[in-house]
């Protein structure tokens, strides 16, 4: 008697693994852009609290080379600030507005409405809760 697998038998494996494959590939790609978004709003309330931080010492909002530098010779609110950027794709730079009493940080990535759209985050409120 010869000890060993069968052709069938190895086919069968291969084609057990392609379906396994097949199923865990588009999984695993998902739980990466999910991972990828929250990173990037994680980064988004950083900022935020950044931002806080910076009216609180300045009485105006600032902008991404504020919290880096501060003003003039001051200490920076957020020396890394200018480094967060969106882990999804190229790494786009964030968004900041001041529309006076207020202020927005956005991601470029993705648009309102479209499943990868990131969010905002308009004076410390998020647009994704």
């Amino acid at each position: 008697m010869k000890k060993g697998f069968t052709l069938i038998e190895l086919m069968i494996v291969v084609v057990i693994i392609g379906i396994l494959a097949a199923i865990a590939i588009p999984k695993f790609s998902s739980v990466k852009e999910s991972a990828e978004m929250a990173s990037c709003r994680s980064n988004m309330r950083s900022l935020a609290t950044g931002e806080s931080m910076y009216y609180g010492m300045y009485d105006e909002w600032g902008t991404i080379a504020n919290l880096s530098a501060g003003q003039g010779t001051d200490d920076p609110v957020m020396e890394n600030a200018a480094l967060m950027l969106c882990p999804q794709g190229a790494g786009a730079a964030y968004v900041f507005a001041d529309a006076g009493a207020d202020y927005t940080i956005s991601c470029p990535q993705g648009a309102a409405g479209e499943p990868q759209d990131h969010g905002s985050v308009v004076t410390g409120i998020q647009s994704w809760q």
